[in-house]
């Protein structure tokens, strides 16, 4: 939960990384209903919008797939607060701007659900706010107007420091590398790394939301959070409640997993996957290929993908 004080006014709260999906990941597998354990951090964030009469920016990545199912679509219709936003990669066919109207996150613009804020044209907003939007494929920018109203940015790329990163994460992606970029504003959220944290760029605060629900076998300590901006121009972090959670520890996912295999005989598969690495394939499209020419199942092909983060 945040700290709030007395002086303290809360004018914006940045979220991002939802990642809404028709079908819960595995480690989420025993909720009685995924749309209802997804609609749970959901109303907490519109109660905590409702209780500070403050706007929600979302930094990227609405949809876990552009392509969501008219199910996931009339859910968040119904379930999503309305929110100023920026798309991500996970909300662009093919990652291309150029297609979003095609993708469900443009039917939740249709539906008024989503206030897209256009890269380039910064959007004046509730509590003089001024959004200045980073979607996915572009690069933060210093903001240079000189003015009482009171810029942000949101933003989609892999912001990191080294306790909050995966391996060999892209250097000019490092926070120490946006000093000059974070200028002009006075917050900046990013979206696209999961790990939650708040660190200062040059006297600016800036978050990196981190994803918003638990996904995968990893994030079993993680707390979601969401940042409250104040007026003062602090952000505060309020973790979202997970007590009512099914989530399963990695000693059960990895058990589940060689009972799926053993059940599949994977036997061929992997004498398979080692004779393509022989060859000439990477070990991505190796394994896309044994999976195809063995006749993986849907679960098991769903499984490790998503076990290696290609999925």
């Amino acid at each position: 939960m945040s700290t709030m004080r007395a002086e303290d006014r809360v004018i914006a709260i940045f979220c991002s990384d939802l990642h809404l999906s028709a079908r819960p990941p595995r480690v989420r597998k025993d909720e009685p209903s995924w749309f209802e354990a997804m609609q749970r951090p959901l109303n907490e964030l519109k109660a905590l919008s409702e209780r500070y009469n403050a706007p929600i920016l979302c930094a990227g990545d609405i949809f876990d797939h552009w392509r969501a199912e008219p199910e996931l679509i009339n859910f968040a219709i119904n379930a999503l607060p309305k929110m100023y936003a920026i798309p991500g990669q996970h909300d662009l066919p093919l990652h291309n701007i150029d297609l979003i109207q095609r993708s469900a996150y443009w039917t939740m613009v249709l539906v008024g659900k989503i206030i897209p804020v256009v890269h380039g044209v910064p959007f004046l907003a509730e509590n003089k706010l001024v959004i200045h939007g980073f979607p996915w494929g572009t690069d933060l920018q210093p903001q240079t107007e000189i003015s009482s109203k009171r810029h942000v940015a949101i933003c989609h790329q892999y912001f990191w420091t080294d306790a909050y990163k995966y391996p060999d994460a892209p250097r000019e992606c490092e926070a120490g590398n946006y000093a000059q970029k974070v200028k002009g504003y006075q917050a900046v959220a990013f979206g696209d790394n999961h790990k939650g944290f708040l660190t200062t760029v040059s006297g600016v605060p800036v978050l990196n939301c981190g994803g918003f629900m638990r996904r995968k076998s990893d994030e079993e300590e993680y707390q979601p959070q969401v940042g409250l901006l104040c007026e003062n121009g602090g952000i505060l972090i309020h973790k979202l409640r997970t007590s009512n959670e099914k989530f399963l520890t990695v000693e059960e996912e990895q058990e589940g997993l060689r009972k799926v295999l053993r059940a599949n005989d994977m036997g061929d598969f992997l004498t398979g996957l080692t004779e393509l690495q022989q060859k000439t394939f990477d070990f991505s499209q190796a394994l896309e290929f044994a999976m195809r020419e063995k006749m993986v199942s849907v679960e098991v092909r769903a499984m490790i993908l998503e076990a290696l983060g290609m999925k």
